[in-house]
């Protein structure tokens, strides 16, 4: 154990470390660098800010074992460590209660000791724990491999969901249901936010349409400036019945209604031995698509509804399907949802809006649809790589994220899309016109061949030739 002089020692580089950083900010000129050299300056900024964190986690529980932070005035411990980082008391609450879980746990000491955890990863870990206790390694282990902080969530989901027995799911959605809300608030800036809360299955009932229709208003506006998010709330307006679509300052433009071919499906994967056993073990799926892990009682609530496909897997091996017929395209999507849960960049895991890529040979270069040359990708990642040069390489579990030999400005990549958007309204709007013309001239020619029959017609009846 650490004598009290090498602590205090340690103490003082602390002091001096701290002090050169505050220098640092103090003295520097953001304005005078390049996007590059800021973007090194921010990322050692973060690791700084990760060894804080966990110094923050280390330290904490010996102060609130020995009341000291009563001895600068505050109440409370939260009441402390909120006033110190600049935060509410609720948010200090769960920082103190993540350290105090950590304290009693070794492997989470020693990563904390390592210095590479925020607070919000020890978070994740410590509340994962709290129902799951054996998931701690398997959670540092993915942090250990640089996994982002939403892929950190959704194994800790995962492994949660499947720690529960069905008696803790059924009070858990009971939960749920008991806090589920809606709020709505104007904005002193201008418009209404909201917020709500409800249980996935309620949520997989109305999402996929909603899902579906934003894609449709995005595709149709050429995947225009506005992020997908913004098509999706028109979606929701209009499935409420409101007016919905992109309305102006006015409101003029809002009218637009839903197409038939907006229909949504909700997706749900299951492990074939979840499904048989009624609960999901250890690395088991049992997942609606878009949202995230159920507990099996509630994906199973929703056979009834017809539009809900479930894709049971159990090792099949969708490869040995080759011909392009509808039934295997229905398979190898089905095999794209049981591979990709998540976009495939690794670092992103975003589920929402995910599109299917040509990963290797393009489509426009006859590449074939097969899953080896297919993968699930976020919009925003799907861009960087058709517009920014960035390859995809490796294998399902492994990909690698390949920078080009000149990686391109985000400001380029906004262009770039706007360019091939505006060419594909131009190409289309021109395949309209032509195929307007082309129904105009036969209208033409039937019109014409209907006249000369006509006064064929009249020129018999009258006697003439």
């Amino acid at each position: 154990m650490p004598s009290a002089t090498l602590m205090e020692a340690l103490y003082g580089d602390l002091e001096r470390v701290v002090r050169e950083l505050q220098e640092v900010v103090r003295l520097g000129t953001p304005e005078s660098v390049s996007g590059d050299q800021a973007r090194r300056f921010v990322e050692r900024f973060a690791q700084a800010e990760r060894a804080a964190a966990s110094g923050v986690a280390l330290f904490t529980p010996v102060v609130v074992g020995t009341g000291s932070y009563a001895k600068e005035g505050h109440a409370s411990a939260q009441d402390w460590l909120g006033t110190l980082s600049g935060t509410s008391a609720g948010a200090a609450k769960g920082r103190l209660a993540a350290a105090e879980r950590a304290a009693t746990d070794p492997t989470l000491t020693d990563a904390l000791h390592e210095g590479g955890l925020s607070a919000a990863q020890l978070a994740v870990v410590t509340n994962a724990a709290s129902e799951a206790p054996e998931s701690t390694g398997n959670l540092l282990e993915l942090l250990g491999q640089g996994a982002s902080h939403q892929e950190l969530s959704d194994a800790a989901a995962r492994l949660k969901a499947a720690a529960r027995s069905r008696e803790t799911a059924h009070l858990r959605r009971a939960r749920v249901h008991a806090h589920r809300h809606l709020r709505v608030h104007q904005v002193d800036s201008g418009g209404v936010r909201g917020e709500f809360f409800c249980d996935e299955v309620q949520w997989a009932r109305v999402a996929p349409g909603i899902e579906a229709r934003a894609k449709e208003l995005w595709k149709a506006a050429g995947g225009g400036t506005e992020p997908l998010e913004a098509y999706r709330l028109d979606a929701f307006l209009e499935q409420l019945g409101g007016p919905g679509g992109s309305a102006g300052a006015d409101g003029s433009a809002g009218a637009r209604r839903p197409s038939k071919g907006a229909r949504g499906q909700a997706i749900v994967v299951i492990d074939a031995a979840a499904l048989r056993r009624g609960t999901s073990q250890g690395d088991e799926l049992c997942e609606i698509e878009g949202i995230g892990p159920v507990s099996v009682e509630a994906a199973t609530e929703l056979l009834s509804e017809s539009s809900v496909r479930y894709v049971i897997r159990e090792g099949f091996d969708i490869k040995t399907v080759t011909k392009a017929t509808r039934d295997v395209a229905a398979c190898i999507e089905a095999a794209l949802l049981v591979r990709d849960r998540t976009c495939a960049r690794p670092g992103c895991a975003k589920r929402l809006g995910l599109e299917t890529d040509h990963r290797d040979v393009d489509f426009g270069d006859d590449g074939p649809t097969e899953l080896d040359n297919l993968v699930r990708l976020c919009p925003q990642c799907h861009d960087l790589k058709t517009y920014g040069g960035w390859r995809l390489e490796g294998e399902p579990g492994a990909w690698k994220w390949i920078a080009p030999a000149h990686p391109k400005s985000a400001h380029y990549i906004a262009r770039a899309r706007r360019l091939a958007a505006a060419k594909g309204r131009a190409r289309a709007a021109a395949a309209a016109a032509a195929a307007a013309n082309d129904a105009a001239q036969a209208n033409d020619r039937a019109q014409a061949d209907g006249n000369a029959k006509t006064n064929g017609t009249i020129r018999r009846n009258r006697g003439g030739p």
